[in-house]
């Protein structure tokens, strides 16, 4: 547990942040630890959108994905999600991606620089390299960080894409926010103009081609395969597996894509 370095861009959305939102100030982390894992690399992992991070899910996801990637994994919480959800919130990550733009907004900055700020702490603990990958929402963010930090050695994003203004149109579980949006006159297009204003789209890669692992699903509704593809030509065509199934679907497919994490960590490891 750390204390956010955030500090919002937005003046007056400062004393909102400091009066509502105090439980988002405090960053935490689960880490799971293997003995047989001292001299290998870590991984820093992101979980995907309104997850509440039960300690059955750290159980059966998290202590999991260790064992059989064989290394140590960081579990970061995002703002507005498990313990970092203001009580007023019905859901974890509830206010986390909202029509509240600059919370939202805000709320993304904020774990891509608590995110950096946690890395820096594992690479000043021990000389072993720190690899980030995510599933969902946090694959568009480890998308995001490969973006910003060139001092993960690996990326590994899960089911993702980067395209902000596209995930809103099509996410399902996004209807909310499509129609808020809606009622404060803003359309698809409105919103990629506002996306692209802020420079997001202007973002690319700070890790080589071969640093990167790319697990995508081919019948996703949340993040649409085509926009992948992509995405996936602009960042020079890193290793790429594709699973015939959706992000709800992908996990019957998990054991397998841990497989290849695992082979691909395992060349990070010995290069």
């Amino acid at each position: 547990m750390f204390r956010s370095l955030h500090v919002q861009i937005e003046t007056k959305f400062r004393g909102r942040y400091a009066s509502q939102y105090t439980e988002s100030h405090l960053v935490y982390a689960r880490r799971i630890r293997l003995a047989a894992a001292r001299r290998r690399p870590r991984l820093l992992y992101l979980h995907g959108y309104m997850q509440p991070e039960t300690y059955v899910e750290e159980l059966a996801l998290v202590t999991s994905m260790a064992l059989r990637l064989n290394v140590d994994i960081i579990q970061m919480q995002p703002p507005y999600h498990g313990r970092r959800a203001p009580r007023a919130s019905r859901f974890s990550g509830e206010l986390y991606w909202t029509a509240d733009l600059v919370r939202s907004f805000e709320a993304l900055r904020q774990t891509l620089l608590d995110a950096r700020t946690l890395l820096g702490w594992l690479l000043a603990e021990d000389g072993r390299t720190v690899g980030v990958a995510g599933l969902s929402l946090g694959g568009a963010l480890t998308l995001s960080l490969t973006c910003r930090e060139e001092r993960f050695a690996f990326s590994v994003p899960l089911i993702a894409h980067m395209d902000l203004a596209a995930l809103v149109a099509d996410a399902p579980v996004l209807v909310k926010m499509r129609r808020d949006l809606k009622s404060f006159g803003w359309g698809r297009q409105e919103f990629a103009n506002f996306v692209k204003g802020i420079g997001w789209y202007r973002l690319s890669p700070k890790l080589p081609a071969d640093k990167v692992l790319v697990i995508a699903a081919s019948d996703d509704r949340f993040f649409d395969p085509r926009i992948v593809e992509r995405m996936w030509k602009r960042w020079g065509k890193p290793a790429i597996i594709w699973y015939p199934t959706s992000l709800m679907g992908f996990l019957p497919h998990l054991p397998e894509a841990l497989r290849t994490m695992r082979e691909f960590i395992d060349g990070q490891a010995t290069s």
